[in-house]
């Protein structure tokens, strides 16, 4: 089978995509499928396909990108956030058709936005099969907020900019032949807010390489190590990690907090970290390579986000044997056995974080017993080899 991998954002990248994009295209070729990947470059200069590493940069095509804005979107001076998403959206269209579909037998895209250009350029007999990893509408009307804090939630909701991405999910949906979702609340989700058939939608977890054997330690008497890994967005709920920490360091100070990872936000959470008194306590790494390496020092993982479907952070940690305290966001729960292997709190609430912080570092024998557990559910439920045999199976019936 000649399949093609499309993202509409850089790859590769900082964060779980990229790790799931390539076990899966890594695995595929193992199998003797022959697999092509497509994305924007990391540093944004224009798409690719990455075996022949070379395509339109985006500065040559400029002139051209923006006369096509002008002449399709003549308001797009006024909103900055839609005039950069069409110029990316337009380079990716213009690349992807000097390379050509037809040789393909099944596309599948990674987001809802590649699904959207994809679909009014492709061959009619290639069926696209779309990965929606999160909730696109969802997402920015988030980032929209962190934006925009001086408009209400109304404004926001009713204004062009969410609106364009409200139409590039719902054209990406229409589409696409199946829907994958790893998570009930995100195929529900794409039922109920875009009326999607639900026979179209296929829900299956997403799974890794995982080469991570955890152990969990009691740590009597010694420091914690507390992580949090993701990029460093508003949407990830960071800030209220940060609040749950300041109350927890004035009761105790046998812990320390690593923030893996970077983000546009980062910035504004070391200068919150700064105010809050955290500097001996919370140490900012950056994107790290050696996650492996950074886990097995840790005790505990936090995953505050205010919007998520199956972050990798949680499912790496969980292979590490590190319990996990998720936020109760979107597919969040469903990736923890509540009391058994983590614990469950409401978004957005940072007393509640730090009552389950302080529940598991008072503990270490509950703590080391959800990392037991944690391991065992790993294993169970997030392989790679389940992943792809679904995701062929996917494969096979769009073909039909």
């Amino acid at each position: 089978m000649k399949i093609l991998l499309v993202s509409y954002y850089p790859l590769p990248y900082a964060g779980g995509i990229w790790t799931v994009v390539s076990n899966l295209q890594q695995k595929l070729l193992s199998l003797g499928h022959q697999v092509d990947l497509f994305s924007q470059r990391p540093d944004l200069s224009g798409y690719r396909m990455h075996h022949l590493d070379h395509g339109m940069m985006l500065e040559s095509m400029r002139s051209k990108i923006m006369s096509r804005i002008n002449r399709e979107l003549p308001f797009h001076q006024q909103h900055p956030i839609i005039q950069k998403a069409e110029i990316y959206r337009i380079n990716f269209e213009m690349t992807l058709r000097e390379y050509g579909l037809e040789s393909y037998d099944v596309i599948h895209a990674q987001d809802v936005t590649a699904a959207q250009i994809i679909g009014s350029m492709k061959p009619a007999h290639i069926p696209l099969v779309t990965s929606a990893h999160g909730s696109l509408t969802k997402e920015i009307f988030l980032v929209l907020k962190s934006v925009y804090p001086h408009l209400s939630d109304h404004s926001i909701l009713t204004g062009k900019d969410f609106n364009y991405y409200k139409r590039l999910e719902k054209e990406g949906y229409k589409e696409s032949k199946y829907i994958h979702t790893q998570s009930k609340w995100m195929k529900s989700q794409i039922e109920t807010d875009f009326r999607v058939n639900p026979t179209k939608v296929i829900s299956y977890p997403l799974g890794i390489q995982n080469s991570q054997t955890g152990t969990p330690v009691s740590k009597k008497d010694q420091s914690k190590v507390l992580i949090f890994s993701g990029r460093v967005i508003y949407l990830k709920g960071i800030t209220f990690l940060l609040e749950a920490l300041s109350q927890v360091n004035l009761g105790r100070q046998d812990w320390e907090c690593l923030i893996v990872g970077d983000g546009d936000y980062l910035p504004a959470v070391k200068a919150l970290a700064k105010r809050l008194g955290l500097n001996d306590r919370v140490s900012f790494l950056g994107h790290q390579q050696n996650m492996e390496a950074i886990l097995a020092q840790g005790d505990l993982l936090i995953q505050p986000s205010l919007q998520d479907t199956q972050p990798l952070s949680v499912v790496e940690g969980q292979f590490a044997g590190l319990p996990a305290i998720v936020s109760d966001a979107a597919g969040l729960p469903e990736m923890i056995q509540d009391g058994l292997n983590g614990l469950i709190v409401p978004k957005g609430d940072a007393k509640s974080l730090q009552n389950a912080i302080e529940a598991l570092l008072n503990d270490d024998d509950r703590r080391c017993r959800m990392g037991q557990a944690a391991i065992a559910w790993a294993n169970e439920r997030w392989t790679l080899d389940a992943m792809v045999s679904q995701t062929l199976a996917l494969y096979k019936r769009a073909l039909t």
